[in-house]
């Protein structure tokens, strides 16, 4: 076997497990394999629903098997903060990960060979945090509410951001990139409605500035921030794209996720703005717990149906598509799936392991190939043929317990090509 460093190696012998799995052996041949692109993503809201450490280990090693390469843990939103904390732990919700528990899951994803990419969700969604420290947050003043806002228009607010950055980012050595959010920050449709952002934007950028101008230029700043601690900053596409007088720096990363308002860019305008870009097309990837804000669970079949590949991000309003054909250029870095906590008691965690386990494996068979030549049903009973892989056994908690993963799945049922990915 040869692969191009430790990572693919690593990956490939998913590969032979697969077919060990599927078959109870190897078939003789000779397979090669590459990607379309580079990453296959997944996001856990463990934020707004607690989520044990011994659990999210074992839903690590389930990952490795589908051949996902980046784990994105969203550690704090407006209902929680659940990451331990040393310098804020005032904010701390009762259930949460601690420092060391925190600590072994990076570990673990670094064995796996999986980068795991921090969210702590900023200048928007941080009622918990703001709850605590209510002199940072985003003056309402007669306006829209305001209580999950930063005021992004003091440096006071702005420096408490980044300290809360330092104090989650030293559990992450291993992380090379970082979430800092970027969305809902307002109601921003409403934007002109908040009076401490439109004075601002008038005094810092004339009479024509825009709280999207303080949006971008916040961005910007916590993103000079994580670069000088190593990390490359990524961001949701919402709010961005859309200031008159700031440009949003051309490396922070969009996560593509919706286009469900008609005053979002279009992906033509990410395209054009030449930042690099993940798709998280909401639409087929966004496991919602308890199905709110319209969302279905994912299912392979509409994943099959839509003929999804890296390329085919949400659509527009209205339904137009918006798609980049392969060859894929190099700054589409790859695609993810996600779970959101909307609903924390809708599903138990073994609940939500067991209902991303097939749609997941179908987002990472087809990221891996750009679509799949497998009709849905072959799929299907690839899929079942390879299963689970066995219990993992983890100490990561302090109860010490075994956590069965129910969420493998192949990235590419390579069983099925063994004389694809």
């Amino acid at each position: 076997m040869r692969a191009a460093g430790a990572a693919g190696a690593f990956r490939a012998t998913r590969q032979l497990l697969h077919n060990l799995r599927a078959q109870g052996r190897v078939p003789k041949g000779r397979v090669s394999s590459v990607p379309v692109v580079a990453e296959r993503g997944f996001h856990l809201d463990a934020a707004r629903r607690y989520f044990a450490a011994s659990w999210i280990i074992a839903l690590l090693h389930a990952l490795a098997d589908v051949g996902i390469t980046t784990f994105q843990w969203h550690v704090s939103d407006n209902e929680g903060f659940r990451i331990g904390s040393t310098a804020f732990p005032e904010i701390v919700s009762p259930a949460h990960v601690t420092r060391v528990e925190a600590a072994a899951v990076a570990d673990a994803a670094a064995d796996l060979h999986i980068d795991l990419v921090p969210s702590l969700d900023m200048p928007g969604h941080l009622r918990h945090a703001l709850s605590v420290h209510p002199e940072h947050r985003l003056p309402a003043a007669g306006g829209p509410c305001t209580d999950h806002a930063l005021d992004i228009t003091r440096a006071e607010s702005i420096d408490f951001a980044s300290a809360l950055i330092d104090d989650v980012a030293a559990v992450f050595p291993h992380s090379t990139n970082w979430h800092l959010g970027g969305d809902e920050f307002v109601d921003f449709a409403r934007i002109d409605e908040y009076p401490a952002l439109a004075e601002a934007a008038r005094e810092r950028h004339g009479p024509s500035g825009t709280g999207f101008d303080l949006l971008t230029g916040f961005v910007n700043e916590i993103a000079v921030h994580l670069r000088a601690k190593g990390l490359a900053p990524r961001v949701w596409n919402d709010g961005m794209l859309r200031s008159g007088e700031v440009v949003l720096d051309h490396d922070i990363v969009l996560t593509w996720w919706t286009n469900w308002h008609a005053q979002m860019p279009s992906l033509g305008v990410g395209i054009e703005a030449g930042n690099p870009l993940v798709n998280f097309h909401d639409a087929l990837f966004y496991y919602v717990l308890g199905e709110k804000a319209g969302y279905l669970y994912p299912t392979s079949e509409r994943i099959w149906e839509a003929d999804w590949h890296p390329g085919l991000f949400p659509s527009l309003p209205g339904g137009a598509r918006q798609e980049i054909r392969p060859p894929y250029p190099q700054r589409l870095l790859g695609a993810s799936f996600s779970v959101w906590s909307d609903d924390a008691a809708a599903q138990t965690p073994v609940e939500v392991a067991d209902g991303i386990r097939r749609p997941l494996r179908a987002m990472a068979e087809r990221a891996w190939n750009g679509g799949s030549s497998l009709s849905h049903d072959d799929f299907c009973a690839i899929d079942a043929a390879i299963g689970v892989p066995t219990a993992v056994t983890t100490t990561a908690s302090t109860s010490h317990t075994t956590a069965t993963s129910h969420t493998t799945a192949t990235t590419h049922l390579r069983a099925r090509r063994s004389t694809h990915a």
